[in-house]
């Protein structure tokens, strides 16, 4: 079975590369981080979990509006 990649819109890239500059991480895709991130624990990355969850739900926001 095949990962989906969330490709990141231009508007948000800037966000992202921030958040894995300060962060350390660096997959570009910020579904897979955050499933990778869930799987080894949620009381180490808890911040970067939501940040991630909440950053995915507003890009999902956006094509829903673009569309």
């Amino acid at each position: 079975m095949r990962e989906a990649t969330m490709l990141v819109p231009k508007a948000f890239r800037n966000e992202y590369e921030t958040f894995l500059r300060e962060t350390g991480f660096d997959n570009p895709n910020p579904q897979a981080l955050l499933m990778d991130l869930a799987s080894l624990s949620m009381e180490v990355y808890l911040k970067e979990i939501a940040w991630l969850s909440e950053f995915i739900g507003r890009i999902e926001k956006a094509k829903r509006a673009a569309a």
